[in-house]
């Protein structure tokens, strides 16, 4: 049987599951439509809609997966890792659903519906609205060419995301000391994979940065922090309503991990599409308005403590694009075109604007 093959008949044993055991209707008795299984680095996911004499259910079934960026894509088998990645979903899921009070500025998380164990499998209510990735960089360069509403959309669509993370992490937070020993074998492990495929200066002067904050302590704010803040799990409807996706792992943390997380995938609007080689940075006054609402639903903005968290991040997604890069089915000549014309003198960019921050 093929990859292909396996994988269908997997869906359609699961997607029966589903119905009978978390919607609880019949599946033989019931009109059920499986939508394409479609997948990505870290997941299969497919829609399901159920039509029967109580009406229409719709939901999205997602099976965690490590790692699917070598090897076989397969639902089956299910390693250990893949178990964990699930538990760690629902049960992030479980307590957003009683803690992510933001409501009443349009903002939620997807409910999870069930679990099943057999294929590892996530349910949760399917929620209609278009990639806010592709909405907000439509926006973006509406606002370039004098747009105004839609430059006020963005802006307060960032806006309400920061406020409604603000509340989160206002109710679950504590004061604690960061130690940004910690922190700093991470950083010379990204500094290392990146300085054996890129050249560049401010590798140097990050080293040279990592020193002078050896040993130092930063006053700081702990909360659950979100594996999956990210601004591609966000889906935005008609009304501008925005619904979350895959929040991970849930792991103790300095909140400016996620804030960091976040503005990372906001500054990388415009990859994955055709303007990426124009390197267009969205814009800074919607990131902003995203931090300073965040800051107005929490305790006081510490600077110094973001630009550290976002040089980390800055380094990981470095790192990232160029594994991507290399994965890519582009001719090598393309692909090291592509490394040194944009994507190592973003990063250089980007990192040498914070650093000035931070030291």
């Amino acid at each position: 049987m093929s990859q292909e093959e396996g994988n269908r008949v997997a869906q359609l044993s699961l997607a029966r599951l589903v119905v009978e055991k978390v919607i609880g209707q019949p599946f033989d008795l019931t009109n059920v439509k499986i939508g394409p299984l479609s997948t990505n680095y870290f997941s299969f996911i497919f829609r399901l809609s159920v039509v029967s004499s109580q009406g229409t259910e719709n939901v999205f079934v997602k099976i965690p997966k490590e790692d699917l960026r070598s090897g076989s894509r397969t639902i089956l088998p299910i390693s250990c890792a893949d178990r964990r990645m699930a538990e760690d979903e629902a049960s992030s899921l479980r307590r957003l659903f009683d803690q992510w009070l933001s409501k009443d500025v349009g903002v939620s998380w997807v409910r999870l519906r069930g679990e099943v164990s057999d294929y590892n499998a996530i349910v949760t209510d399917a929620v209609d609205g278009d990639e806010a990735l592709t909405v907000f960089r439509r926006l973006d360069l509406r606002r370039r060419f004098g747009y105004v509403k839609d430059r006020d959309r963005l802006r307060a669509a960032m806006a309400r995301l920061g406020a409604a993370l603000g509340r989160f992490h206002r109710v679950n937070s504590k004061e604690t000391v960061f130690q940004v020993d910690q922190a700093i074998p991470k950083l010379e492990r990204y500094c290392r994979g990146i300085e054996s495929r890129a050249h560049s200066p401010v590798l140097a002067e990050i080293s040279q940065a990592i020193g002078l904050f050896a040993g130092l302590e930063l006053d700081a704010v702990e909360v659950p922090t979100l594996k999956g803040i990210d601004i591609r799990n966000v889906l935005m409807n008609d009304q501008d309503g925005l619904s979350l996706l895959d929040p991970g792992r849930m792991k103790p943390a300095c909140r400016e991990a996620d804030l960091a997380r976040f503005i990372m995938t906001y500054r990388i609007l415009y990859w994955g599409s055709g303007l990426f080689f124009l390197g267009l940075r969205p814009d800074t006054k919607a990131e902003g308005a995203f931090l300073e609402a965040y800051y107005s639903n929490s305790a006081p903005p510490s600077p110094k403590l973001l630009s550290f968290f976002i040089i980390k991040e800055q380094l990981k997604h470095w790192r990232t694009a160029l594994d991507s890069l290399r994965l890519l089915p582009w001719p090598v000549l393309v692909k090291r075109i592509a490394a040194t014309t944009y994507v190592n003198p973003y990063y250089t960019r980007q990192l040498t604007e914070e650093l000035g921050g931070l030291i």
